[in-house]
């Protein structure tokens, strides 16, 4: 059950897309960033459990309550309307949680904002591994979304919250349809999966640009072992690349762990956060024989 805490809604304007957040709390900020077709919904359980910080969750350009402009929404795009809303709020010492695409536009903004960052934490993200859900393959195919997918963004709400147990999911299932139903969602939608998929899976690896970060944050990975949009694989892989990169794995989990587990999922996450003195991840000298070629 989702216990009471007061949400602050607000918008920016930044020029190029208005983003909304919802804010709870006072204390040391945490930045909540959902996947793809999401919500800042989508931390309905997870922030009440969060108490003593100041939680900012953000829709995404082309989610939520945002706006949905005619943008390229890529990766890079994406990243650096959320740095602006960062440099904007002047976030100093922040943690970042990202989920699924959350999780990419979090460890792309180790690029536009490191100094800012404080700790990353990774929850079943995109940007790790090349396997990705096929139907997302499907569409990644130029314009078979943006042209015709219009009409069809209602309904994948209820295909995005499948896995929710809570006892408002009827509710919160017409809200996130409700969003994707805004004229622009289907664009959105379609131009940020062609940005990071393509037929054969994922194009974009934190590995590309990862020499171009001075030194990394501490990190920790989270997933479900039963993820079945993004494997457990992606993380047992990134955790063996980085040293003091730890992997937290949820049994009998899916892709949605902060919904099937929010006590578990919240309880590993206190805990990275508030370990003293963490140390930063760093790629390992020798990387495994896997990951060379």
């Amino acid at each position: 059950m989702t216990l009471a805490v007061e949400e602050r809604h607000s918008l920016l304007d930044l020029g190029e897309v208005t983003l909304h957040w919802t804010e709870v709390g006072q204390g040391p900020p945490i930045l909540l960033l959902h996947g793809l077709n999401d919500s800042h919904r989508t931390w309905r359980e997870i922030y009440p459990r969060l108490p003593g910080r100041r939680i900012l969750m953000l829709d995404l350009p082309g989610h939520g309550m945002s706006s949905r402009p005619d943008a390229p929404y890529t990766l890079d795009w994406n990243a650096t309307q959320v740095a602006r809303w960062i440099e904007q709020l002047n976030l100093w010492d922040l943690d970042i949680v990202g989920h699924s695409y959350g999780g990419g536009v979090a460890q792309w903004l180790l690029l536009k904002c490191r100094p800012r960052i404080r700790r990353l934490g990774l929850l079943s993200s995109g940007g790790l591994g090349r396997e990705v859900y096929p139907w997302l393959r499907l569409a990644s195919v130029p314009f078979l979304i943006e042209a015709f997918g219009q009409r069809w963004m209602g309904p994948i709400a209820g295909f995005v919250m499948a896995r929710s147990t809570s006892s408002d999911a009827k509710t919160e299932i017409a809200l996130l349809g409700s969003y994707l139903r805004q004229p622009g969602s289907a664009r959105a939608f379609s131009r940020t999966v062609r940005d990071v998929i393509r037929w054969r899976g994922q194009t974009r690896h934190l590995l590309d640009r990862i020499a171009e970060i001075a030194e990394l944050p501490p990190m920790r990975l989270f997933w479900g072992a039963r993820d079945a949009i993004l494997p457990i694989s992606h993380g047992t892989a990134t955790a063996a690349l980085l040293e003091n990169c730890e992997l937290i794995r949820f049994e009998n989990r899916g892709h949605f762990v902060h919904w099937e587990e929010p006590e578990g999922f919240t309880n590993a996450l206190r805990a990275f956060l508030e370990t003293l003195n963490a140390p930063p991840a760093r790629l390992r000298s020798a990387r495994p024989a896997e990951q060379r070629a």
